[in-house]
């Protein structure tokens, strides 16, 4: 794919849980990648991130053992509350099964229209800024000077 829409996303999704699917446990040169590596793109990079995590979830599968299927708890949803939600296996089972994504929108439309209606890739844009807006700094600032004056490095390059 030529740009951060939806051909990239099925592409790379299908490949990279095929790879997973088949044993396969190290993603190279795909993150952020575009048109067959001839170019990257910071949006295809939060992107990607979000749907490798969601492959990562997939290729993990589901467990299934008695702590997990939980009987005390389907036993006191069908003869107590009607629910499940105030088991405790309940909350650990979502943050162990569900993933949130950062990024892709779960809201539903009349929300999603309150909040200006932003698709997928506009809202990787807005994580994108949010990223490069954190630079910390790593080396203390009279190791820093030292380098600088020893090398020409240039950060003056404008951003996106």
């Amino acid at each position: 794919a030529k740009a951060p829409d939806a051909q990239m996303g099925m592409e790379k999704a299908i490949t990279a849980l095929s790879c997973g699917l088949a044993g396969g446990n190290m993603v190279y040169e795909s993150s952020g990648m575009m048109a067959s590596l001839l170019g990257a793109s910071f949006e295809a990079f939060v992107m990607d991130d979000e749907m490798l995590s969601h492959v990562h979830r997939v290729i993990r599968g589901i467990e299934v053992d008695d702590a997990s299927l939980g009987f005390d708890s389907i036993v006191a949803a069908v003869t107590g509350a009607g629910h499940f939600i105030d088991q405790p296996e309940t909350m650990v089972s979502m943050e162990r099964d569900y993933y949130y994504p950062k990024v892709a929108d779960r809201d539903e439309p009349a929300v999603w229209q309150e909040r200006g209606a932003k698709d997928h890739w506009q809202r990787a844009r807005a994580r994108v800024d949010t990223l490069l807006e954190n630079q910390p700094s790593y080396l203390a600032q009279d190791v820093d000077q030292a380098i600088r004056a020893a090398y020409p490095i240039r950060d003056d390059i404008p951003s996106l």
